[in-house]
């Protein structure tokens, strides 16, 4: 068992699980505080971070952090600094799909994420974080396991009505919403296994990385990230509101079997 495993492990027996949620807006989580019990809120300029329990004592810390890398990394960094023991931290909403065989609400478990438009060469090839000297961000194996098996007995019971094929894969992050078929192709030359885009998720991993916390990306595919992307995630994300818990609740009453 890797040290980390270990840590988590140890944590999970002295006390409840403590889960950090972000989403860059709030139709991507939902109702979600409606679910929560012992609610708190504490206001950091425009940013809000919402805490309480769920269920049988599961803690939950949210926020909506706005779009792009920027805004995704400073809720991360409120987030992790209100919650300094956090198990997990998930972030979570909609995505464009990169691969022609992703269909609208298919869902995309990061098995690794990287963010597209960072390029310091020549000091370090395209893609590589000089923090970390790495280009592709993985989630630690046990979480990814956990919620792959959570995900599909879900869908298996019938608690994903609406949501279509899940799959994991790589998940690419930029401060750009595409909607242009040849920057996507671009892109999926550069990238030949990218699976879907999106303009939060690498930047939360990174900080997760560098801060030692375990992290989730999880996306449902809004778009096909061409133009016709716009309209597509517009009318989407009217819709997805309506189920966007389900998919997280999904995960968290799971949580004991991880």
């Amino acid at each position: 068992m890797s040290p980390l495993r270990l840590r988590q492990v140890h944590k999970a027996m002295t006390r409840p699980l403590h889960i950090g949620l972000l989403g860059a807006m709030p139709e991507e989580i939902g109702s979600g505080l409606s679910h929560l019990k012992q609610r708190s809120s504490t206001h950091h300029g425009d940013l809000t971070l919402h805490q309480g329990v769920w269920g049988d004592g599961v803690r939950l810390i949210l926020a909506w952090s706005g779009w792009g890398k920027v805004c995704a990394a400073r809720a991360a960094t409120r987030l992790l600094a209100a919650a300094p023991n956090l198990d997990l931290l998930l972030f979570t909403g909609v995505a464009g799909a990169a691969d022609d065989a992703l269909q609208q609400w298919d869902v995309v478990l990061a098995d690794a994420v990287m963010q597209h438009d960072m390029n310091a060469s020549p000091l370090f090839p395209r893609f590589t974080l000089p923090p970390l000297n790495r280009d592709l961000l993985q989630p630690d194996p046990d979480w990814l396991a956990w919620a792959s098996r959570s995900l599909d007995a879900a869908q298996t019971a019938g608690e994903l009505k609406g949501f279509g094929a899940i799959r994991p894969g790589l998940i690419a992050t930029g401060d750009q919403f595409i909607g242009d078929a040849a920057v996507l192709q671009e892109l999926k030359a550069a990238l030949p296994d990218l699976q879907a885009v999106e303009m939060e998720g690498g930047a939360v991993a990174q900080v997760a990385e560098q801060e030692a916390v375990p992290w989730l990306v999880l996306r449902v595919i809004s778009d096909g990230a061409d133009e016709a992307a716009a309209q597509s995630f517009s009318d989407f994300v009217h819709v997805y509101d309506q189920r966007a818990w389900s998919l997280i609740e999904a995960l968290l009453k799971r949580l004991s079997a991880r």
